[in-house]
């Protein structure tokens, strides 16, 4: 039980001395009150025992309160003092403050007396515990001075407060070392409270110390303390002293740049995961000797076996078991690159072509210490390859296959891989489909061009180069996806784009989920960037999609309104073209749809989202002078409306050649061609144009023949070569000297080894296409400057 506090009182009216002690039972603690009214009681009180508060009349009979203040001080001079009088004027108050009382309250006003009390009391404690605080350093400094000085963790002792509930809130420092200032960064701490130092310091710091305090329990733990730069500390604490002192020892190291460490660490683990996860292929790595010792799940969802070992071999087919282990072996022997096609047994009985390639990584005296490889599905590809072999019949029948099988492949393609991985297709998606596409394309074009056919065979010509121009469109926008441009806005027409956009939407949806779109024709234009409004509708899309894991409705629409004052979106006032994509899927709460826009956000699993999606329409919004607002219910779905501001005009159409417009041209064009297919409609679009062709399968064929005296007007030359590619040719000695005006011809829509002074065409292309090209480049020679 606490001993109870102890007040003299020094009044010589009963009346009074009663009213003040009612007063005083008021004070926590029940402090017990030993009234005197004469001097010699009074110096007999002081001298008895030691009093946690003095109060005093100002005048007593046979004496005065400034003799008993003087008294006070000499006997017990830590003693609060103070003076509690009916006659105490202002001028004989501060005479009294001055001479050393702690406070004064007059008869009057004895409703004050308990908070007076309590303060003072409150003073001298802190008074108190920071003598007892520089007497227990005076007394320790020697002791431990030089293991202060000389230890590089930090350490501090600090005595722990707990208020009327027994609960933890403050602390105050007894003792620091200097590695606590250099560490924390803290200066003066001692004498000082946490609260006062570090307003901000959270909560769990006092309630750990607390109950090491309590208890006696050290505790050893790893914390941030935001309010002191975010730092993290190694923490051991434990309990010095006597148990009533609550006094905690605590000895730290900073280990913020360890924790730096750390983090990273695990965020360079997780994107290596995420990197193999959101990877189409199927990487793996073995030991130098060829043991098998990390394998992508992706193997496993594939053939249904682990792919450790030799169990590898279980997942291909047993026609190609023993030459692709043989290959694997030979590498490993040699340690020259592994790079095989075999096909793979699915788990579902499919059976699918692939490719596996690995590389050693070596150290520094040329030893192989790890094989790294990648197996990949690309029996699209393979099928085509063979189909092409297979093109043996008349030209209609060809062309009607192929295009068949060129929607069935983009098909595939389509829905065998993730939109988020979209950009890692796009450029072996823009080189394999375009060469594929070209050599159709032309060869259409020119059928068509001519009358092939009879009146049943003509429609057949239509629709397989109608096809084919769809193909082209979708690898086109695909490619337009995959770009990463600032914005460049423009007049858009948003009516155009939505119905475009839906239709790619719902090839890639999946058939559960029924997608529409729709916008008036009449719809004025948008100040956007068509790029990318498209990635947004796609970000949007795909967050409908994986909303609606059961299937279910998505539309997409554009409208225009009028905005006023106060919209959600706080857009200023004006006319607006509102973009929404609407799902029937899970909807989100309203915690959800508060932090739905926040950068890293996502409800998804672990390698199923980046959380950058709604935060990447929202700053395209923000920054195209618009706006994104958000409505969602749980069970309904979720409606996002991305607000586009109204464009003065449509921008002009680039226009296209007309066929009649195409004009014929003289000359002899160098066609520089590896792909035999598209070397063949090509060659027969120039002579269809009116040019002397002659032909070359490689940049090295195509210098022999200038050496041996050709003189051609043009070099029309694919980029993309084994060897030597078509830039590189376009800038030889032989070329330059020739003064040959140059058309390169690329697979990719944005290659960035292309020079930028030549003139491109990007494949596929029609004889229109290509006629342009060759008048572009003569006029390109024209301006050139003289060498």
């Amino acid at each position: 039980m606490a001993t109870p506090l102890q007040f003299l009182l020094l009044e010589d009216s009963p009346v009074d001395a009663e009213l003040i002690s009612h007063q005083l039972r008021k004070v926590e603690g029940a402090p017990e009150v030993t009234q005197v009214s004469i001097r010699a009681a009074y110096e007999a009180a002081l001298a008895h025992r030691a009093y946690d508060l003095i109060l005093s009349d100002y005048s007593i009979p046979d004496f005065l309160g400034l003799d008993a203040l003087s008294i006070a001080r000499e006997r017990q001079p830590q003693t609060p003092f103070i003076f509690i009088s009916g006659v105490l004027g202002e001028e004989r108050a501060t005479e009294a403050m001055r001479a050393g009382a702690t406070d004064y309250v007059t008869k009057r006003d004895l409703a004050r007396v308990p908070m007076v009390v309590e303060r003072a009391l409150r003073e001298a404690r802190d008074r108190r515990v920071a003598r007892e605080a520089a007497t227990a350093l005076a007394l320790s400094e020697e002791r431990y001075r030089s293991l202060f000085n000389s230890i590089e963790s930090g350490f501090c002792i600090f005595e722990v407060e707990f208020d009327e509930k027994g609960k933890p809130r403050d602390y105050l420092f007894l003792e620091v070392n200097p590695a606590f200032e250099r560490l924390t960064g803290v200066r003066d701490a001692v004498g000082r409270r946490m609260r006062e130092i570090a307003p901000d310091h959270e909560r769990h710091w006092f309630e750990i110390y607390g109950e090491v305090a309590r208890t006696g329990e050290p505790r050893r733990f790893e914390q941030a303390a935001t309010a002191l730069e975010g730092r993290w500390f190694d923490v051991f604490a434990y309990r010095v002293g006597r148990p009533e002192e609550r006094r905690v020892a605590v000895l730290f190291n900073d280990i913020t740049q360890r924790r730096l460490n750390d983090e990273a660490l695990k965020e360079s683990e997780a994107h290596y995961r995420f990197a193999v996860e959101l990877n189409p292929q199927v990487a793996w790595t073995a030991t130098p000797d060829g043991q098998f010792d990390r394998v992508a799940e992706r193997w496993s969802a594939w053939t249904g076996t682990s792919g450790l070992c030799e169990s590898w071999t279980h997942g291909i087919h047993e026609e190609d078991r023993a030459r692709c282990l043989a290959a694997w072996r030979k590498a490993v022997e040699t340690g020259e690159p592994f790079d095989v096609e075999l096909r793979i047994l699915r788990r579902n009985g499919e059976v699918r072509w692939a490719r596996s390639r690995a590389f050693p990584r070596r150290d520094e005296s040329g030893a192989i210490v790890k094989w790294y490889g990648t197996t990949e599905d690309n029996h699209e590809r393979k099928l085509a390859e063979e189909g092409l072999k297979r093109l043996n019949e008349t030209l209609e029948q060809r062309i009607i296959e192929r295009t068949a099988e060129l929607v069935r492949a983009q098909e595939a393609l389509r829905q065998s891989q993730k939109l988020e991985a979209m950009g890692q297709l796009t450029g072996g998606v823009a080189h394999d489909f375009n060469n594929l596409l070209t050599p159709i394309i032309g060869s259409l074009d020119l059928l068509q061009r001519r009358n092939v056919g009879d009146e049943r065979t003509r429609p057949l010509i239509e629709g397989a180069l109608q096809a084919a121009e769809r193909a082209k469109t979708l690898v086109q926008r695909l490619l337009a996806f995959a770009r990463r441009q600032p914005l460049q806005p423009t007049s858009v027409d948003l009516a155009a784009l939505v119905k475009g956009m839906g239709e790619l939407v719902a090839s890639t949806s999946g058939p559960r989920i029924k997608v529409t779109a729709d916008a008036p024709d009449n719809l004025p234009p948008a100040h956007a960037d068509a790029n990318q409004v498209e990635m947004a509708i796609l970000n949007l899309a795909v967050n409908a999609r994986d909303a609606m894991p059961d299937g279910g409705q998505l539309h997409i629409s554009a409208q225009e309104e009028e905005v006023g004052a106060d919209h959600a979106a706080k857009l200023p006032p004006g006319r607006y073209l509102r973009l929404s994509v609407a799902d029937t899927g899970t909807g989100m709460d309203a915690e959800t749809l508060a932090r739905a826009v926040e950068p890293f956000f996502s409800t998804k699993g672990i390698g199923k989202g980046t959380g950058l999606g709604l935060s990447m329409v929202h700053g395209l919004a923000a920054q195209l002078g618009g706006g994104l607002t958000l409505h969602s219910r749980v069970g309904l779905g979720t409606r996002a409306d991305l607000w586009l501001p109204v464009a003065a005009d449509l921008a002009p159409e680039p226009s296209r050649p007309m066929e009649g417009d195409v004009t014929t041209g003289r000359g002899t064009v160098l066609l520089v061609e590896d792909e035999q297919l598209v070397r063949i409609s090509t060659a027969e679009m120039l002579n269809d144009l009116g040019y002397q062709v002659a032909v070359a399968s490689s940049a090295e064929q195509a210098l022999h023949l200038l050496g041996q005296g050709l003189k051609p007007t043009v070099l029309v030359t694919d980029h993309l070569m084994a060897g030597m590619t078509g830039a590189e040719l376009a800038h030889s000695d032989a070329v330059k000297a020739a003064g040959v005006a140059v058309v390169l011809v690329t697979g990719y829509a944005d290659d960035p080894r292309v020079a930028e002074n030549l003139v491109r065409l990007n494949k596929p292309f029609r004889r229109t296409e290509l006629a342009q090209a060759l008048v572009e480049a003569g006029q390109n020679q024209l301006g050139a400057p003289a060498a």
